[in-house]
């Protein structure tokens, strides 16, 4: 299957990326050509603050869904969005919820729950699995590796750009999509101009794990078991404040998702209360977005006291600590001259759900072991 050439698409346009920056102030903010079906062309400037569109490109009834796709892919949870002229389109808050359509939940004009379920993402997979929901599934994208039975399903192709089309021919009840990586808002819109039903999943934080929790137990007609699933991970999540506290002052930590361009969490992101729950801070957690991408004197100057690669699609075994402190420019980095630097698997730390707090307990091992060298 031929990698997407499009960012987002709507029933109109689709949306080519183009070079450069359009907003100086703004690092994660991106142009495109909108390339409508008729011909047409219009452009859009997105940043995480501001977006702007030409007037060709503003009467598309669907281009605030795939703005609010692409903002939400990034971390956002609100739009401003304007034509050229500075008249308003659209702003104010926007959730993972609002870009939707699926059935109603068990009991609301459904009399069935869905039975023939797709997931797009590793960790919409693993929540169906955790809600008993697993034998429901027909399909799923590439990367979804846990639970074990995932061999067995359907696969359709990569998790940013599976095959939309195959999909459709399925004929699922429901789609799980996501739009926890940048990227997946390519999914989101072309699910939309299918017109296939879909639930758009994207937590920033374990309580919104917990409330996509209830949600899916709603629409399932599982609810019972996604109240258990929610009481065992605050029993976790207990567990581990209690053990967090005990390691007094909190550790500064780097996590990386990317070597080369680097990439680490900012603000927006669960990763803060997974570190936090080890007994940590982010280094980079004061920063906007989901997802950053840092230069390495930045690295230096954050001085992390433990650093954990954590890169994402690569397998636990294949991680290598030891090339951060051979990387140019972080020869000086102390925690890489000290060796506190970990492996963590992504399957834990990239993956917002069920599991997710398997990573907090690496990193707070991770944590002890670099206090335990130095003290």
């Amino acid at each position: 299957m031929a990698k997407p050439t499009h960012q987002w698409e709507t029933r109109r346009h689709r949306a080519i990326r183009g070079e450069g920056r359009p907003f100086a102030d703004d690092h994660r903010s991106e142009s495109f050509t909108l390339a409508f079906d008729d011909g047409r062309q219009g452009w859009a400037r997105c940043g995480l603050a501001r977006q702007v569109v030409d007037e060709t490109s503003a009467s598309d009834p669907d281009l605030v869904h795939a703005l609010s796709a692409w903002l939400i892919a990034r971390g956002a949870r609100s739009i401003d969005l304007c034509d050229e002229h500075g008249s308003v389109i659209a702003r104010g808050p926007i959730s993972p919820a609002q870009l939707g359509r699926a059935a109603p939940p068990v009991g609301e004009d459904q009399a069935d729950p869905p039975t023939r379920l797709i997931s797009i993402c590793p960790s919409n997979l693993e929540m169906l699995w955790a809600l008993g929901c697993f034998d429901r599934v027909i399909a799923c994208e590439d990367s979804s590796d846990f639970p074990p039975e995932a061999a067995a399903l359907e696969r359709l192709g990569p998790d940013l750009g599976p095959d939309l089309d195959r999909l459709a021919a399925l004929a699922p009840d429901l789609v799980l999509s996501s739009l926890t990586v940048p990227g997946m808002e390519r999914n989101v819109t072309g699910l939309r101009a299918r017109g296939i039903a879909q639930v758009v999943l994207a937590p920033r934080s374990i309580a919104e794990v917990l409330a996509e929790l209830e949600l899916l137990g709603r629409l399932l007609g599982v609810e019972a078991r996604a109240a258990e699933v929610a009481a065992d991970m605050g029993r976790q999540i207990a567990a581990l404040e209690a053990d967090a506290a005990a390691l007094g002052e909190p550790a500064r930590v780097y996590l990386e998702w990317w070597p080369r361009p680097m990439f680490s969490p900012g603000a927006s992101c669960y990763s803060n209360e997974l570190i936090r729950l080890a007994g940590g801070v982010n280094v980079f957690g004061d920063r906007p977005g989901s997802s950053l991408q840092i230069e390495a004197e930045e690295l230096v100057a954050a001085a992390p006291e433990v650093c954990f690669v954590s890169w994402c699609g690569v397998a636990a075994d294949k991680l290598d600590p030891a090339r951060l402190a051979k990387r140019p420019g972080l020869e000086q980095l102390g925690a890489a001259r000290a060796g506190h630097v970990y492996p963590l698997d992504e399957q834990f730390s990239g993956r917002p759900g069920p599991r997710m707090l398997e990573a907090a307990r690496i990193m707070a091992a991770g944590i002890r072991a670099a206090r335990s060298r130095t003290a």
